[in-house]
């Protein structure tokens, strides 16, 4: 069963540093690569911890560059959406065996 959801979410993620080199430093982060990993979150005051990270991907939205996580948690597959404009996280969709 999939649904769309489209709600705001709290998340809880990992940042991690790029890998510098002395012959070509880093300029631009980078969102997707496992550069941020979303570890748990929130809905519907309901805490859900992230197992597996399936897919990333990224869309362009007029000015806004949305990142989408498909993550997994032991039993749902979940698309978190992160706006780089408005800095925050949706819940896309939910998919319940």
């Amino acid at each position: 069963m999939q649904e769309v959801i489209d709600e705001p979410i709290e998340v809880w993620a990992s940042f991690s540093p790029l890998p510098t080199c002395a012959s070509q430093p880093v300029t631009k982060p980078r969102v997707a690569g496992n550069r941020v990993m979303p570890l748990l979150f929130r809905w519907r005051g309901k805490k859900y911890q992230v197992k597996k990270l399936n897919l990333v991907h990224r869309e362009r939205d007029g000015e806004d560059i949305v990142y989408y996580f498909n993550v997994s948690d032991a039993a749902n597959y979940f698309k978190l959406a992160f706006s780089t404009r408005r800095m925050s996280w949706r819940l896309s969709e939910w998919y319940a065996p």
